[in-house]
């Protein structure tokens, strides 16, 4: 049989999303990792509002 290569996206997926969102399921009921979320969105959120409002 013929192996298929493994695209970048699958190989992203296996290394970074899968592994993330197993900790994710794992810890769903932990207010810290929640707080951290909700944190990390505002400060992206932040940061692009400055980037786009520079006068």
């Amino acid at each position: 049989m013929i192996e298929e290569k493994q695209t970048f996206i699958q190989w992203l997926e296996e290394v970074a999303v899968n592994p993330f969102k197993e900790w994710i399921i794992a810890n769903y009921t932990n207010p810290f990792l929640w707080l951290g979320l909700v944190l990390l969105g505002l400060a992206v959120f932040g940061g692009t509002y400055n980037a786009l409002h520079k006068d």
